[in-house]
C-alpha cells in the first residue's frame, strides 16, 4: 500500500519508537513499522504510524490472530529509562486489545501524554505600567529601537489580553483597576482594595495578594517611581473608600492586617509622610523605626537591612534600586511577592515614553538573574490616549518627534476602556492567554504559589 504523508503525529509515534516503548521484546525485527489506516473512529482518522508486531496482532487482520508478546520477556530500557517499567506492559496490552478503536486512543493519552506536575512558583514579581497601554508600547519600542516589537516585554512567552473595566465605570481609574489585579475583586473608581458591598453599602476591605504572602510568612516589597501612598502601590496593603486619604494610607502601612507588613518600600512622598506623622513627641523617621524599618532617602539603604522604607521626593535609579530589593527579599527560603509600579502615562509624553524603556530594561534585567522559580508579570492598570499618527521608516522617528508639533505621536490626555496586555514567564505563566478580565490576574499569581483564595 502507498504509504501516507509524514505528519506531526507520525514523527511523534517514530520518535517513542526509537526511546523503545514499541519495541518487540521477541523479535529483533520489532523495529520494523507498517502504515495504517487507524479505523479509531471520525475524531480520529488520521494515518498513524504503527509497529509491525502490532499490525499483525490487530483483530481481524486476515492471518490467525498471533499469541499476545509473552509480558515477561520485556527487557529493561524498553520504555520511558532503564530498569523495567510496569508502564509498557500497560503499552503493548493497550495496543494489543484496543488497535483500531476509541479505547486505543485513550491509552495512548494516559500512558504516553501525562503532564508533568506543574511546577508552584518561589517567587512572584508583578511589573505595573500605570497607563501602560498597547500603543504606549509600541510606540515607546520604536522611539528607543526604531524597529516594531522591539521591547524585551513583547518577547515574552505568554501573552493575554486583560478588560480594565471598573465595577461602575468602563474606564477605570489606577485605585479600581490595581484593586481588581491585587485582590480579584472588581471595585469602584476611587476605592482602594475595598468593595461597595459591606453593611449599608460601607466599603468592604477585600485581601489583598501581598496579605497572603505576609500571613505565610513571605518577604514582600513595593517599589514605585510614584507617592508610595497613591493608588497603585497602596493597594497592595490598604484598604480606604477614598484613594485621596493618604493619612489613613500611611497609618496602615506600619499598622497591617496580617503579618509585619510590606518589608521593603521605595517611592516618592517624604514630604507627605513628614506632614501625616508630624506631631508632638513624633515624626515619620520614629514612626517608621517604631515599626521597625530602617528609613531614610538612599535605595542603597536596601541592601543594608531586610526591612526599609524609603521614602524621597525626587527621581531615582530605577534598576540598582529595584535589583537590590529583590536580592534582599530573595534571602527569605520561604519566598516573596514584589509589586514594581513604573508611571507611563503620558501627559508628557517624552517621560512618558521614557519610563516604559526603563521598565523594559528593569524587566530584562530581573528576568535574568530572579531565578526559573519566578512567575514574572507585566502588565497595565489602564490605557491612555496616545497615537502613533505617522514617521517615515527611513529616518529614526527620534529626529521625527517633536511633542508640540503632534505630526507623528499625539496625545488626548486621559484614561482609556481598552484591553491592554499582559505578558508573562516562568511557573504559573501558561495560564496567560486569550482574553480575560483584570481579575484573574489574581487568580494567576495566587494559583501560582499554589495557594487557594479565603471563602
Amino acid at each position: 500500500m502507498t504509504a501516507p504523508q509524514v505528519r506531526p503525529i507520525d514523527r511523534w509515534f517514530v520518535g517513542l519508537e526509537k526511546r523503545g516503548v514499541f519495541a518487540d521484546p521477541t523479535s529483533r525485527e520489532g523495529r520494523n513499522f507498517v502504515y495504517r489506516r487507524s479505523t479509531a473512529g471520525a475524531s480520529l482518522q488520521r494515518d498513524l504510524l504503527v509497529p509491525a508486531w502490532i499490525e499483525s496482532a490487530r483483530p481481524g487482520a486476515g492471518d490467525p490472530q498471533p499469541a499476545r508478546p509473552d509480558q515477561s520477556a520485556i527487557r529493561p530500557g524498553n520504555a520511558f529509562g532503564t530498569g523495567p517499567d510496569a508502564r509498557t506492559s500497560v503499552m503493548k496490552i493497550a495496543f494489543y486489545n484496543f488497535l483500531g478503536g476509541t479505547a486505543f486512543a485513550g491509552a495512548m493519552l494516559a500512558v504516553c501524554s501525562t503532564p508533568a506536575a506543574a511546577q508552584e512558583a518561589r517567587n512572584v514579581i508583578l511589573f505595573l505600567g500605570d497607563a501602560g497601554g498597547l500603543s504606549t508600547l509600541g510606540a515607546a519600542g520604536i522611539l528607543a529601537h526604531d524597529r516594531p516589537q522591539s521591547l524585551f516585554i513583547q518577547s515574552m512567552p505568554n501573552v493575554a489580553l486583560s478588560d480594565t473595566s471598573a465595577l461602575d465605570r468602563w474606564v477605570t481609574d489606577s485605585a479600581a483597576g490595581m484593586t481588581a489585579i491585587m485582590t480579584g475583586n472588581k471595585t469602584n473608581n476611587a476605592m482602594v482594595s475595598t468593595t461597595p458591598f459591606g453593611p449599608g453599602g460601607r466599603a468592604m476591605p477585600v485581601k489583598t495578594l501581598l496579605e497572603y504572602a505576609e500571613q505565610r510568612g513571605l518577604s514582600t516589597g513595593v517599589v514605585t517611581n510614584m507617592n508610595i501612598w497613591d493608588a497603585t502601590p497602596a493597594a497592595t496593603f490598604a484598604h480606604v473608600a477614598a484613594r485621596a486619604d493618604k493619612g489613613e494610607i500611611f497609618r496602615q502601612m506600619l499598622k497591617p492586617r496580617f503579618g509585619d507588613g510590606v518589608d521593603i518600600l521605595i517611592g516618592k512622598g517624604r514630604a507627605d509622610a513628614v506632614a501625616t506623622f508630624a506631631g508632638p513627641g513624633t515624626s515619620a523617621e520614629q514612626a517608621f523605626r517604631t515599626a521597625g524599618y530602617r528609613f531614610g532617602e538612599d535605595p542603597a539603604l536596601v541592601g543594608q537591612a531586610p526591612r526599609t522604607a524609603v521614602l524621597r521626593d525626587a527621581d531615582f535609579a530605577p534598576l540598582p534600586a529595584v535589583e537590590a530589593t529583590v536580592a534582599q527579599l530573595a534571602r527569605n527560603p520561604k519566598g516573596y511577592f514584589l509589586m514594581v509600579e513604573w508611571d507611563m502615562h503620558t501627559d508628557d509624553p517624552k517621560a512618558g515614553l521614557r519610563h516604559v524603556v526603563e521598565m523594559d530594561d528593569m524587566i530584562r534585567r530581573i528576568s535574568a538573574v530572579a531565578g526559573k522559580d519566578t512567575l514574572i508579570l507585566f502588565t497595565a492598570d489602564h490605557s491612555f490616549g496616545l497615537r502613533m499618527t505617522g514617521g517615515k521608516r527611513t529616518t529614526p522617528l527620534a529626529t521625527q518627534y517633536d511633542p508640540d508639533a503632534k505630526s507623528v505621536i499625539s496625545v488626548e490626555p486621559g484614561h482609556t476602556g481598552e484591553e491592554v496586555v499582559v505578558a508573562a514567564s516562568g511557573p504559573g505563566a501558561d495560564k496567560v492567554r486569550g482574553f480575560m478580565p483584570n481579575t484573574r490576574l489574581f487568580d494567576i499569581m495566587l494559583s501560582a504559589f499554589g495557594w487557594k483564595k479565603d471563602k
